[in-house]
């Protein structure tokens, strides 16, 4: 393909494939996006809905309300909370306030982690985990590189291949850069996906070192509205908020995150729909001759496949996969998923035989 669809690096972007492969952004079936299907809840659409005349005001500068109902779900004191206008706002916040001189990666990883390193000047440093290993991280060279970093920043799970590490990892992690000074970012962004994987969050006191960065775009499927959160000790929240604009946060979404987070059903259909839905998508992948599928979690799958173009093949088709050329640790025939509904992985499988056979 002569141009490229990921040129601002995230899926999603319907626009350029509009552009590129000739189907109206409306027509298209955008898998390359990792939003959950089942959402908006009803729920969030009501508060959106009941929330329109508070665009005649500002919106609470701190998301008092908002920020109460995430402490009380992730038993969190209202101080080591911080909203923001989704997490990459968070993500470039906490750069400017920490202002590492080195940054470390577990590559193949979220390209914005290494774009706002590089926005305060900081010097990255990647740890490149192997295909031949399934992309399986080694711990001692994680371990290697938190001494020679100020700060590491890893997705739990990571995009995009969804892979997850031990909490006693994480942990060993933290500890090696408390020593030095550093800090531990982990992004919990597609966490809600998989409640049982590990996270640091019940161990926060513990580790002041550590921030723990959310979203709430994926999961309630709000991405428009951009919402974030981060959990931290109060001290790094309050260097992280002066490095935010005021009113960062507008009316609907605050209103929309309260609905989300108390919506106790919707999280439940939510993993249920996926204990059925990745299995599925996963073993039909696997069946699709010339596929390679890799371990993960999470509401999304890569793989790997060498037809030619086989994103514009598809693309012309409606259907927008995620190309994962520009992955450090990748490149090309590497693609990305996203977990739908059962009806649209059918579709899905059902064009890349016909591709991988060579009827596209």
């Amino acid at each position: 393909m002569s141009e490229l669809i990921e040129k601002f690096g995230h899926g999603g972007d319907v626009w350029t494939a509009e552009k590129v492969l000739g189907v109206p952004k409306e027509q298209l079936l955008d898998l390359s996006a990792n939003i959950n299907p089942l959402g908006p809840p009803e729920s969030v659409w009501k508060a959106i809905q009941d929330s329109l005349s508070a665009v005649t005001a500002y919106p609470d500068a701190k998301a008092r309300e908002l920020r109460e109902v995430l402490g009380a779900k992730f038993g969190q004191p209202t101080e080591r909370v911080l909203v923001g206008n989704g997490a990459a706002e968070i993500l470039y916040g906490m750069m400017r306030a920490l202002r590492p001189r080195a940054v470390g990666l577990m590559e193949p990883c979220f390209s914005e982690y290494a774009e706002a390193a590089e926005v305060v000047g900081a010097e990255v440093l990647s740890v490149v985990t192997r295909e031949e290993e399934d992309f399986a991280p080694r711990v001692e060279e994680l371990l290697a590189a938190c001494e020679q970093v100020d700060l590491f920043v890893i997705g739990q799970p990571n995009n995009p291949n969804g892979r997850v590490l031990e909490l006693e990892t994480l942990a060993r992690m933290a500890d090696m850069l408390a020593r030095r000074g550093g800090h531990l970012v982990v992004d919990e962004a597609f966490l809600d996906f998989v409640p049982g994987v590990g996270s640091l969050l019940e161990r926060l006191a513990e580790y002041p070192n550590v921030l723990l960065l959310r979203s709430m775009t994926k999961f309630y499927s709000i991405p428009g509205l951009r919402l974030g959160f981060l959990l931290a000790e109060k001290v790094l929240v309050e260097r992280v908020e002066k490095e935010l604009a005021p009113w960062g946060v507008n009316a609907l979404a605050q209103a929309a995150g309260i609905a989300g987070l108390l919506d106790v059903e919707f999280e439940r259909r939510s993993l249920a729909w996926l204990a059925e839905e990745r299995p599925f998508l996963v073993e039909g992948l696997r069946r699709v001759p010339g596929v390679k599928v890799y371990g993960g979690e999470v509401n999304f799958v890569l793989f790997r496949c060498e037809v030619p173009d086989l994103q514009g093949k598809l693309g012309r088709q409606g259907i927008l996969i995620r190309s994962c050329a520009a992955y450090t640790g990748l490149g090309d025939g590497f693609y990305r998923v996203a977990v739908r509904t059962r009806a649209e992985s059918e579709r899905l499988l059902g064009a890349l035989a016909a591709a991988t056979e060579g009827g596209a």
